[in-house]
């Protein structure tokens, strides 16, 4: 860190958040500390590759972090991290149960083939001959 100064600096400071996510994140993996540091990451890159053009010296670091510009870029990286750590389970969530709800629906067609086929002793229940089969998610009767 000392030889590479500016580098240091610039990093520190823009991964600022991530460093408040992962002490504010409670999930043992620390989901939040990990998507926003990646993010941050992408934020903060440009202008590390911008300071080692410029000379790598600690007046352009300086010069960089006094740039709003700057900070805009780097924490609205850590805000895409943010929004991307609560929508994207979210997203996965509801794909997940449209195609649970796309599989039961194939399940209870191919059943249906089934009792047409062999009739209603294939499901068991050899006494219900003139009844519907039960929907898989059909409440008991009681």
């Amino acid at each position: 860190g000392l030889m590479m100064m500016p580098t240091s600096v610039l990093v520190l400071a823009g991964l600022a958040p991530t460093f408040v996510a992962y002490l504010i994140d409670r999930d043992p993996e620390k989901s939040a500390a990990l998507t926003v540091g990646a993010m941050k990451l992408c934020g903060v890159a440009p202008y590390v590759v911008r300071l080692w053009q410029h000379g790598h010296e600690m007046s352009v670091t300086l010069r960089m972090l006094a740039d709003p510009g700057t900070w805009l870029v780097m924490f609205g990286a850590a805000a895409i991290g943010w929004l991307m750590y609560f929508f994207i389970p979210q997203i996965v969530a509801a794909v997940m149960s449209l195609r649970s709800q796309s599989k039961i629906k194939e399940l209870e067609e191919r059943r249906g083939m089934l009792v047409a086929d062999w009739g209603a002793e294939v499901m068991g229940r050899p006494d219900t001959d003139k009844a519907e089969p039960a929907g898989l998610l059909d409440e008991p009767s009681e």
